[in-house]
């Protein structure tokens, strides 16, 4: 938490080079780069991975693998993560880039 308090002027700076970043890319390829996120960390094969990770940060800090909380874990925080994308691309990108969210939407129906 000290990290982020006193590196803040940095993610501050690192936050505005994404934001320009993002916003200077054409609206397909933002599109893409939603789609390749969600579908990497949140996608329907996306379970293995999540508990690969989980049990490499078990294993790393020498703690017990549970089976029980990796399987809440997947169960939940890619639910939640894909809701927050989800909701950050239609109140975010319909503001700056409606073209960009229109995409979106047909590309994933």
């Amino acid at each position: 938490m000290g990290l982020v308090y006193f590196g803040r002027d940095r993610l501050r700076l690192l936050g505005n080079f994404t934001n320009r970043t993002f916003l200077t890319l054409s609206d397909p390829a933002k599109v893409f780069l939603f789609i390749l996120v969600t579908d990497i960390f949140v996608g329907f094969h996306s379970a293995e991975g999540w508990e690969v990770i989980l049990e490499g940060v078990f294993h790393h800090f020498g703690l017990p693998e549970s089976k029980v909380f990796i399987n809440g874990f997947i169960a939940t925080v890619p639910v939640f993560i894909d809701s927050c994308i989800k909701f950050w691309i239609f109140s975010y990108l319909t503001r700056y880039s409606p073209s960009a969210s229109a995409i979106y939407e047909r590309m994933n129906t």
